[in-house]
């Protein structure tokens, strides 16, 4: 083969490889059920999935939402605590459960950080503040916007993405839940992406499942939510 069709060949292949690439994602809407965009429902599901998990410690701050940042202050009953870390909630526990028939409460001594649920923090300086942040968590379970809890991803999963403006596909690796929470909440409207599968996940009960598209983690999702 002299040297003009070997150049050809090879540029032969790489437009195969190039379109196999793209293929992959399959730009065109409704071609490939797995390709999604920012206003994907599936999409809003696995950004849900990435939302960091604040029920940990509702028994403080009665906020699913979000988590009270340690250490903190408080006073559980009227009987003052200073909270380190996540075994000293039994602490609290503890003092709520010396009677059967008292109003159990919290009073923090502000200001108290929060970690939210896109992860960023919040000084929070009143008890009204604090209420006003759990009723907006309360709206946004009602609306489905919060975290899923049930449903927890093994990682590593890698992700193609394609920018339809550039037309770059680039293959993205995502290691744990914050990840992915800021990959799908940072989408633009010119990025399509296609979740790699199969995954591997664990729901409620310590239950191993491997999803092998969207729908089937739909599917899982929503049979854990009910």
């Amino acid at each position: 083969m002299n040297f003009s069709l070997k150049k050809t060949a090879l540029l032969f292949l790489f437009l195969i490889a190039i379109h196999g690439c793209i293929e992959e994602i399959d730009v065109t809407e409704g071609e490939n059920p797995n390709t999604n965009t920012s206003n994907s429902e599936t999409t809003n599901y696995y950004k849900r999935i990435g939302m960091y998990d604040g029920s940990f410690d509702d028994l403080i701050d009665n906020n699913a939402c979000s988590s009270v940042k340690l250490p903190v202050s408080l006073l559980a009953n009227n009987i003052p605590l200073t909270i380190t870390n996540t075994a000293d909630y039994q602490l609290v526990s503890n003092i709520f459960n010396q009677s059967p028939i008292d109003v159990d409460t919290i009073v923090f001594n502000f200001p108290i950080t929060i970690l939210n649920q896109d992860y960023s923090q919040t000084s929070i300086t009143s008890q009204e503040q604090l209420d006003n942040l759990s009723a907006v968590c309360d709206q946004s379970i009602n609306n489905n916007l919060s975290a899923i809890t049930c449903v927890d991803i093994v990682y590593p999963i890698k992700i193609s993405l394609y920018n339809t403006t550039t037309e770059q596909t680039t293959i993205i690796s995502v290691v744990k839940d914050q990840d992915l929470f800021n990959f799908m909440a940072n989408l633009s409207i010119s990025e399509v992406y296609s979740i790699q599968y199969p995954i591997n996940t664990i729901t409620i009960g310590n239950v191993n499942s491997t999803v092998n598209s969207d729908s089937q983690l739909k599917s899982l999702i929503n049979d854990c939510l009910n």
